[in-house]
């Protein structure tokens, strides 16, 4: 009677064992079967409306101009009238001018984090090879910076050069112009990099639009300067000069230096 119920419980644990295996084997064929079915799915491309930090950049210049426009009017109206007005020596009789450090910061910086994404949006299309070596979150940081370093570095050589060969009433008016215009760009660009960023606006006419708000303000600045510290015909020469050195060649050198960094990038 033992020997026969050790040869069941032998004939059990046989047959449960087989069960076992054969449960594991077909296990591990469903798996293989569902994990090469179906078609790979290509990646969907980069759009930077999809972008978490582009979207939050874009909301917050759109709050810093809106409460610029909204509570700032009259300090943007102001430094709008006495760009286009040209005098040696200020009058008691002028509007004075509120001071505003923290306006004219905060509007200089939605300034440059719109320039950054604008350099960010046109390497992206013209060297795609960047999205596949480097963060996307990195190239734009790099980007906003350098606009800010370039801002920075020429107001310093603006200084340093005015402080030698002018007064210091003409220094404080184009430092005051200067940023003014800084601030009229991050206003004129806005429009632009809000048509690139969510409507998918065409690389060549968002392109055209750039360069134009780009040629006006330099335009600008150009006439200010003339008006500011050229008033007379001999003095075209120093002012071609004086312009090309201290506003043309750092552009230009920023841009070289962007397109070298992408290469070393790659």
């Amino acid at each position: 009677m033992n020997e026969v119920c050790r040869g069941s419980f032998k004939l059990i644990q046989e047959l449960l064992k087989q069960n076992r295996q054969e449960l594991d084997s077909a296990l591990v064929r469903s798996m293989q079967e569902t994990q090469f079915t179906g078609m790979e799915g290509e990646p969907l491309p980069y759009r930077l409306n999809d972008d978490w930090i582009i979207t939050c950049l874009m909301f917050l210049c759109f709050f810093l101009l809106y409460y610029a426009l909204n509570r700032k009017r009259k300090y943007l109206y102001q430094h709008l009238k006495r760009f286009f007005t040209h005098k040696k020596r200020s009058n008691l009789f002028d509007d004075p001018i509120e001071p505003s450090l923290l306006s004219s910061f905060t509007l200089t910086g939605t300034a440059c984090i719109l320039g950054g994404i604008c350099l960010y949006d046109y390497f992206l299309e013209t060297n795609p090879l960047l999205l596949a070596f480097t963060s996307h979150h990195l190239l734009l940081a790099i980007y906003i910076l350098s606009i800010i370093a370039l801002i920075i570095g020429k107001w310093g050589l603006y200084r340093f050069t005015n402080e030698i060969f002018f007064d210091k009433e003409q220094n404080d008016s184009w430092t005051t112009s200067y940023f003014d215009l800084i601030i009229a760009t991050g206003f004129l660009l806005f429009p632009t990099i809000l048509l690139i960023v969510f409507f998918n606006l065409s690389f060549f006419l968002a392109q055209t639009l750039v360069l134009a708000t780009l040629l006006i303000t330099k335009l600008l600045l150009f006439y200010k300067c003339i008006r500011n510290f050229f008033n007379h015909f001999h003095g075209i020469l120093h002012l071609i000069l004086y312009f090309c050195t201290l506003e043309i060649v750092p552009d230009l050198l920023l841009w070289k230096g962007i397109i070298y960094v992408n290469k070393i990038v790659i």
